[in-house]
């Protein structure tokens, strides 16, 4: 073993890598959980998923050809080796810190990628920046910070190609889904209010934020897979260099919301399309993003790269993607049953017999992984509460 590693080292498996990480056994909370802030050098094991996904992105995306990548933040470096003993890319891996750069290229020469992966340990912009400077391009970039990519944003998306792809993690899901108000205004520019789709909330927040950062460059993004987990959110783009304004103009709404009848909609304009149920006026919030958050045809080539892939088919993995073929399609926020079925005084229906039978009625409906008792549909909420009666007697799900 180098000394250049913590002396409590150990090698996890990942993927198609064998990685070195500090000994996890040291950082487990009362819980059992590895808590990863607490490590000198950063990994986090149930991100594993998150890097699956990841991977499977950059498979379906790139198709095999040879791409350049910038892992901006890369901790033990573990996603950025994945990246090109999985999916044949060729990039950088960054850390601001000393000893995660030691274990960067401990892992680089460890995984024998010494001609395919460079290691820097510079301040994260400072790296974009030069990397821009310099005139290298950059196919994929992908920021993944501990909190918010805020303040990595305008600086990573500057080396991009003219055709590129972004991946964003959020892990403030605080200030996304309105629970810190003031955090979500200074952060992201936005009065908030809580509703019950938060997760799909948060996302629609931080891809208008993502847009508006790209149009102050004139890049354009089209988001092309998200997906949410307990502590993070991870968005997908298709990045182009062009003119914004369409995009832009297109895509910017408001979400309107009744928190007594939990009715709910997407607009155009700051005003609500309709009145809730007794005459309250809506709550208004946004603008944010109210044009699809995935493309159904990617997510399709995604699944058909999985079913190819038979190590990355995990239950988690294979659950997501198969949830998010169909919800992907629906683009209205999700309601939350237990709190319906709650304000109707009926017990949970079967929420597959449920989807089953809205799609029966004409209308689109799925079960949504950003909330697993939540359902997405266009059927206005009366049908839906309809439905719910119908199917109640079901066993739950």
């Amino acid at each position: 073993m180098t000394s250049r590693l913590l002396s409590k080292t150990i090698v996890v498996e990942e993927g198609l890598a064998k990685v070195y990480v500090p000994d996890l056994s040291e950082y487990i909370r009362e819980d059992g959980v590895v808590e990863p802030s607490w490590m000198p050098v950063f990994y986090n094991p149930s991100a594993k998923f998150s890097r699956d996904v990841t991977v499977l992105v950059a498979k379906t995306y790139f198709s095999g050809r040879e791409f350049f990548f910038l892992d901006l933040l890369s901790g033990t470096g573990v996603r950025g080796i994945r990246l090109s003993l999985e999916a044949g890319g060729l990039g950088v891996l960054n850390d601001v810190d000393p000893r995660a750069y030691d274990y960067i290229t401990e892992n680089i020469k460890f995984n024998k990628l010494d001609d395919r992966l460079t290691a820097f340990n510079m301040e994260a912009n400072a790296l974009a920046n030069l990397l821009t400077f310099t005139g290298v391009v950059v196919d994929y970039a992908d920021v993944d910070p501990y909190g918010s990519p805020i303040p990595f944003l305008e600086s990573v998306l500057k080396p991009l190609g003219k055709k590129a792809l972004l991946g964003v993690t959020a892990t403030d899901k605080g200030p996304l889904t309105c629970v810190n108000k003031e955090k979500t205004l200074k952060r992201y520019w936005l009065e908030c209010h809580s509703v019950d789709f938060a997760n799909e909330l948060g996302i629609r927040v931080l891809t208008y934020v993502t847009a508006l950062r790209a149009s102050a460059l004139n890049y354009a993004i089209t988001p092309l897979l998200y997906l949410s987990k307990a502590h993070y959110y991870r968005v997908f783009y298709l990045v182009e260099r062009r003119n914004p304004y369409e995009e832009i103009s297109r895509c910017k709404g408001y979400v309107w919301y009744c928190p007594d009848t939990l009715e709910r909609g997407l607009s155009k304009t700051g005003e609500p399309d309709s009145s809730c149920k007794g005459g309250r006026r809506p709550v208004v919030i946004g603008p944010l993003w109210v044009c699809p958050l995935g493309s159904k045809e990617f997510v399709d080539r995604v699944a058909g790269n999985l079913e190819k892939t038979p190590y990355l088919k995990s239950r988690d993995v294979l659950k997501y993607v198969n949830l998010l073929k169909s919800e992907v399609e629906v683009n209205v926020p999700y309601v939350r049953l237990d709190l319906l079925c709650k304000r109707v005084g009926v017990n949970m229906p079967n929420m597959d017999s449920l989807v089953e039978r809205l799609r029966s009625m004409g209308f689109k409906a799925s079960r949504t992984h950003l909330d697993y008792r939540g359902v997405k549909t266009d059927a206005p909420l009366d049908v839906l509460t309809s439905a719910i009666r119908e199917t109640s007697g079901a066993s739950s799900s």
